[in-house]
């Protein structure tokens, strides 16, 4: 059956290649008509989405209330004559008239709102409308700091920062939906920030999340197009021959153009997560295809014909590559367990890319190196260093050989130090990862976090069940309302309730006014049962919150002890993401787990051999422990890039090991003894695995060019990974195959 199989496939490589090429050719361009409508996704809630009973909650008090995650921050720094006078009270209204003449702005809220009143003698807006310079403003500035909704929410204790809320509606937006608005919301400004004598930002959940869509969009191509720049120039330097680097690179990116076109036909679109998938995919096809024209060249340099060339490498080294990608196709699909949606559809997404781009390279390389305008452009010359590479990989060869007891032995403790300092790892993320370095929103966002108690929220739920009483039952729920704010205040991290109470107060000494019912319907709906506090949280991090809201919810369940039939709970945006995030970071944790023992599996019944299976797993270790305890080190967290890492980190060190292996095998058959094997391995693999792991470097560089954190977080671990990968194919393996095969 095997013969069968490899006669066929040795017809379609050397006397068919036009059947291959119209293959290539019509798969080509299927994919160019799924790259032209290659999309960005822009639903905001879908990267803590799950199906589960605290976002369905979620959903529901957005639906009941509104969204907490709709309402846009521009926050003003006083000039030096400060707010409380004729001349920026009228700058200040000005903006705020511009403001709502902006499409999807049903409402302003400042200071300067008329819904923020003063009752003396009789009802008044605490900032007035008319006769500005008649006005006792230092009275008004008086009046503001002991406003119950101004103070804090609307004007910080200092005087000297002023917030305007935005609000763009009920309804579940999209950032397509809101993109044209906030760009009209920072043309304004902009004009505003010209003339007036203060300085406005913006800044809030839906400017940062357009923010993070354009920067996605804008570096999902810079950074592929800096790779390939970068990886190019690495290939030509290392080959020193234009033919070898072209074959090496036009096989991956043709595995990232057809990945990334192929799979916008079937709907996928990248989101903040899987912008790294375009440069992941062609890294993890520059590896097999480095050994494929390494192989290739070697049979050049024998005299053997292009066409033959190609031919037998892909007969040598199929299998190898095809185990590579299958294996790193599984520690991608993983992933497919986790609960979060983005996370399952990032892993599933990869695997599929990366088996696609395996196709890719297979056809593609011994395609072109088997025609006369590329594979005929290189003559077979060996390098000019080729017998002192050679002289140096047998040194170093027998150099581990000699030392290899003190190199396990150092490993083994060495690994047990990273494995001990990994554990240290906990999970956290900010919002600040995901945004532009320097950007108008992170700075926007800071002002926020210090002077107002951050752009995050708290919504706490008050439930109860409809009673005959129901003045009786108000004025309970009231009560729990009252007690549900206190232990806002009390909480250091928490800040600024707002509930129906601010506006009743506000409200209740107007004996001629009332509060209107669109306002009252935004905070408490007797109709439901439900009434709702919204505290603002700092941009802290999930593993803060987390424990903050440990405290925090026990605190409440102390307020609804003392409310019989009421049930109190906390929800909002930040709060469930904050519960998903972590989630998230856990199952991709387990799901690398999983995935290390499946790709065990994998390579034991690949090598037929359990000891084997045994050999290949132990290396790959070295580069996830050492990235842990690096993070460890350097006083960072378990974060989703760093973790999203991890996944990459074993799938490319076990490509490397596969090869190493493959060679260590296929010598030992011809009859070899295991010093032979070894040296042979090394100096044949272990150029290759060299040369890979350059072309990486320079590939996972590009990332470090990028405007977001958590792209340069990547850049800097995936380095780190595939060097330390290197070490373990090259220093740890071969010791360990002498250990257990010595024998």
């Amino acid at each position: 059956m095997s013969t069968i199989f490899y006669s066929s496939l040795k017809s379609l490589y050397q006397r068919q290649r036009w059947l291959l090429m119209v293959f290539v050719a019509v798969l080509t361009e299927i994919a160019a008509r799924g790259y032209q409508d290659f999309g960005f996704d822009n639903e905001a809630r879908g990267l803590f989405r799950t199906n589960d009973a605290a976002f369905d909650k979620l959903e529901e008090i957005f639906k009941q209330f509104r969204p907490d995650e709709n309402d846009c921050l521009v926050v003003i720094e006083a000039g030096e004559g400060g707010f409380f006078n004729a001349s920026s009270m009228r700058e200040l209204r000005q903006l705020q008239q511009q403001l709502l003449q902006i499409p999807l702005i049903t409402s302003v809220l400042s200071p300067l709102s008329p819904e923020m009143i003063v009752c003396k003698e009789l009802p008044q807006a605490l900032i007035p409308a008319v006769a500005l310079d008649a006005v006792d403003w230092q009275q008004v500035q008086r009046d503001a700091h002991q406003h119950p909704l101004v103070a804090g929410n609307f004007l910080a204790a200092d005087g000297k920062h002023m917030l305007l809320i935005l609000r763009m509606g009920k309804q579940d937006l999209l950032v397509s939906d809101y993109e044209t608005s906030v760009g009209s919301m920072l043309g304004v400004i902009d004009r505003w920030n010209t003339t007036a004598s203060h300085v406005a930002d913006l800044t809030g959940i839906p400017p940062v999340r357009v923010e993070v869509f354009h920067s996605i969009k804008t570096d999902t191509r810079h950074l592929m197009m800096i790779g390939s720049i970068i990886g190019g120039l690495v290939s030509i330097c290392v080959f020193r021959n234009w033919a070898l680097a072209l074959m090496t690179f036009v096989g991956a990116l043709t595995g990232g153009f057809w990945s990334l076109g192929l799979l916008s036909l079937l709907g996928v679109k990248l989101n903040l997560i899987s912008t790294i998938l375009p440069v992941l995919i062609v890294v993890i096809g520059l590896t097999d295809a480095v050994h494929i024209v390494f192989d290739i060249r070697d049979s050049r340099m024998r005299g053997i014909k292009p066409v033959r060339a190609s031919w037998l490498a892909v007969r040598r080294l199929g299998i190898a590559c095809a185990g590579t990608s299958i294996t790193t196709a599984i520690g991608f699909g993983s992933l497919a367990f986790s609960q979060i949606d983005v996370i399952r559809q990032f892993g599933i997404t990869c695997a599929v890319g990366t088996l696609i781009t395996f196709v890719a390279v297979i056809l593609v390389v011994p395609l072109l190196a088997g025609t006369a305008w590329v594979g005929g452009a290189y003559r077979g010359n060996p390098p000019r260093e080729r017998d002192m590479m050679r002289r140096w990989g047998v040194q170093y060869a027998d150099w581990i050989l000699r030392h290899r007891r003190w190199i396990l032995l150092g490993s083994l403790l060495f690994i047990s130090l990273l494995a001990v300092t990994a554990t240290r790892l906990y999970p956290d993320s900010h919002i600040s990862e995901s945004l532009p370095i320097n950007s108008r929103s992170t700075v926007a966002l800071q002002k926020i976090d210090s002077e107002f108690g951050g752009i995050l929220s708290a919504i706490i739920l008050v439930e109860w069940q409809r009673a005959s009483d129901e003045a009786e039952q108000q004025a309970a729920v009231m009560s729990a309302i009252k007690q549900v704010a206190t232990e806002v205040h009390r909480e250091p991290d928490l800040h600024n309730p707002m509930s129906i109470v601010n506006f009743r107060e506000m409200f209740s000494s107007c004996t001629l006014l009332t509060l209107p019912q669109t306002i009252e319907a935004q905070w408490f709906r007797e109709d439901l049962g439900r009434a709702i506090v919204v505290a603002r949280m700092r941009d802290k991090g999930i593993h803060f919150h987390q424990q903050m809201l440990i405290g925090f919810r026990e605190q409440l369940a102390k307020v609804q002890q003392q409310h019989s039939g009421m049930e109190i709970t906390v929800s909002g945006s930040a709060v469930v993401a904050t519960r998903n995030l972590s989630k998230m970071i856990t199952d991709l944790a387990k799901s690398l787990a999983i995935a290390a023992a499946v790709i065990f599996v994998v390579l034991t019944l690949m090598f037929r051999s359990l000891r084997m299976g045994l050999v290949s797993l132990v290396p790959n270790l070295l580069p996830l422990l050492f990235t842990a305890a690096f993070l460890v080190w350097t006083g960072q967290a378990l974060r989703l890039t760093s973790v999203l890492l991890f996944t990459v980190s074993l799938g490319i060190a076990v490509d490397d090991t596969i090869h190493f292996i493959v060679r260590y095998l296929r010598e030992r058959k011809l009859g070899l003894s295991v010093d032979d094997a070894i040296r042979n391995s090394i100096v044949s693999v272990g150029g290759a695995l060299l040369v890979s792991t350059l072309i990486l470097l320079a590939g996972f560089s590009a990332s470090a060019t990028s405007v977001m954190p958590h792209s340069q977080l990547f850049s800097q671990l995936a380095c780190i990974a595939v060097v330390v990968a290197l070490i373990g194919d090259m220093v740890l393996l071969p010791a360990i195959l002498k250990l257990v095969d010595g024998k």
